[in-house]
């Protein structure tokens, strides 16, 4: 492949490369200022931060917060009255930079009550089903329209008492 010092335009050395001008001239500002160490990666984070809360209030807050374990929204209450006012998203974080990552409980997966399956007992597992029955499709204008001008309800409920015992015909 032809570099740009080849081609001396950016343009076409950018097409040949496949990338942007705008990248072609960040390589070439990047070689022409420290060889071909500039054509590295280099951080993108910021050498100097101006909102950061001091390291000193830092720690005040995270003292505070271990001290009393309330959680920002009272925390932050807590330190304006101790003359250190911050927002409860600053204490927040803080206290996430400043703490451990603290593993999460696994949620228990929400399954029906299967005990109720085997009970014999009426009423100790009851299915509900909600239907919307204002389908035109289903029921043609004329119908749907009584149902509105009647202000009938719209909606189906059922229940089933899912334990009872069946009975078979003989």
């Amino acid at each position: 492949m032809t570099s740009n010092a080849e081609t001396r335009n950016v343009s076409d050395t950018a097409r040949r490369w496949g990338t942007s001008r705008q990248v072609v001239r960040k390589w070439l500002t990047g070689f022409q200022a420290a060889g071909l160490a500039g054509l590295n990666d280099r951080s993108r984070r910021p050498n100097h931060s101006p909102g950061r809360t001091p390291p000193h209030i830092e720690q005040q807050v995270l003292h505070a917060g271990q001290k009393t374990q309330y959680g920002r929204l009272r925390l932050a209450l807590y330190l304006r009255d101790h003359g250190l006012c911050l927002s409860p998203h600053t204490i927040r974080d803080i206290l996430r930079r400043g703490s451990a990552p603290q593993k999460r409980e696994r949620r228990q997966p929400l399954y029906p009550a299967l005990w109720a399956w085997d009970q014999e007992d009426p009423f100790s597992l009851i299915q509900t089903d909600v239907k919307y029955i204002l389908d035109k499709q289903a029921l043609g204008t004329q119908r749907t329209t009584h149902l509105l001008r009647q202000c009938l309800p719209l909606y189906q409920w059922t229940a089933t008492d899912s334990t009872a015992p069946t009975v078979s015909p003989s």
